[in-house]
């Protein structure tokens, strides 16, 4: 699960062009709040481009294959609620940087909603390699029973948590992911 989390918070930055500002500067630090926004947002995108990317990988009789799309749509229900607070989490993660902050404020719903869903599926089908398919599909099968806001809060919960110098150190993990979480209050 925290490869698909991975996946989209690398593609939120990507997707705004974020990554090489983010690089040059702090960006300001968003939220559990925003984060879980972004996440119940992108989760559709992600599912079904993992699905896409995993297909040939995988048996025509397993979950993707026969229950993906009924996932994906009962996840797709939440986005409309969660597109505000994304998007607004999706500016602020321009850093200071005002320009592109003012180009992405200016797009329309109509406009950066496509741009931000072809890069978050661009990313999460470069991200996967054929081998960790099978796991993929059998944790988002765990996950499916599950309402899609708790499986939000659980990928952001999931992101705070490996945050936590003393969570990677446990796992082996020298990394902060790129997504700038405030520290909890």
């Amino acid at each position: 699960m925290s490869l698909i989390g991975n996946l989209v918070w690398g593609a939120a930055l990507v997707s705004l062009g974020a990554a090489e500002v983010a690089a040059a500067q702090e960006p300001a630090c968003l939220s559990e709040r925003e984060v879980t926004s972004l996440v119940t947002y992108a989760l559709p995108v992600v599912m079904n481009s993992t699905m896409k990317a995993c297909r040939p990988q995988l048996s025509p009789q397993g979950y993707f294959a026969t229950q993906g799309t009924s996932l994906v749509q009962r996840y797709a229900v939440r986005k409309s609620a969660a597109w505000p607070e994304a998007r607004a989490a999706l500016v602020k993660l321009g850093g200071n940087d005002d320009k592109l902050k003012d180009i992405v404020s200016n797009l329309s719903d109509e406009a950066l909603q496509p741009f931000a869903e072809g890069m978050v599926s661009a990313v999460v089908t470069k991200g996967i390699k054929p081998g960790q398919c099978k796991a993929i599909e059998r944790a988002t099968r765990l996950l499916s029973p599950l309402p899609p806001e708790n499986t939000a809060e659980l990928v952001t919960f999931i992101l705070v948590l490996s945050d936590k110098p003393q969570v990677r150190g446990a796992v082996g993990a020298a990394k902060k992911s790129d997504l700038p979480i405030c520290p909890a209050a």
